[in-house]
């Protein structure tokens, strides 16, 4: 049998004290919890909308993009054929003959399937165009999805 003093038994105590201590202080309080989670909502909120303007900006840029495309694959055709699509062929004009078929088609002149704006609509034309009188006007009717309003881009914008 072990003979205890009150030396070990003050031992044994103290280290209770500590072990209970320790296991009490092992996990996060509620406060630090929520203080973590509160800064994680403040940088989101500031991270969301730069990452949203950023994705805006490169879907205009490739709508830019892609009516200078199809802008310069009208000129092809006008090089092969003599004239411009009209309005009613359109840019299908580019990927198939139109009927009639002009002399000297030589398409297809646009190989994209789906000639689809970055907001999901198609590109617009019109010959002869109101914006450019000598050649079609080709353009995307934006994030909108409206003819005609300030967030149109067309091979007139710069």
């Amino acid at each position: 049998m072990l003979a205890t003093t009150k030396e070990g038994t003050k031992n044994q105590m103290k280290q209770g004290t500590m072990t209970r201590r320790r296991n009490r202080r092992s996990g996060f309080t509620l406060l630090e919890v929520l203080l973590v989670v509160a800064i994680l909502v403040a940088l989101a909120a500031f991270a969301v909308p730069s990452l949203l303007g950023t994705q805006e900006g490169n879907q205009r840029d490739m709508a830019k993009l892609n009516v200078s495309k199809l802008d310069s694959e009208v000129f092809k055709y006008k090089l092969d054929t003599g004239v411009f699509p009209t309005t009613e062929q359109g840019l299908m004009a580019l990927k198939q003959p139109p009927n009639p078929a002009p002399q000297n088609w030589r398409g297809p002149y646009d190989k994209n399937p789906a000639a689809q704006d970055p907001w999901g609509s198609p590109y617009s034309y019109q010959y002869p165009g109101t914006r450019n009188p000598n050649a079609p006007d080709i353009w995307s009717n934006g994030p909108d999805r409206q003819s005609g309003t300030a967030d149109d881009i067309g091979n007139w914008t710069p």
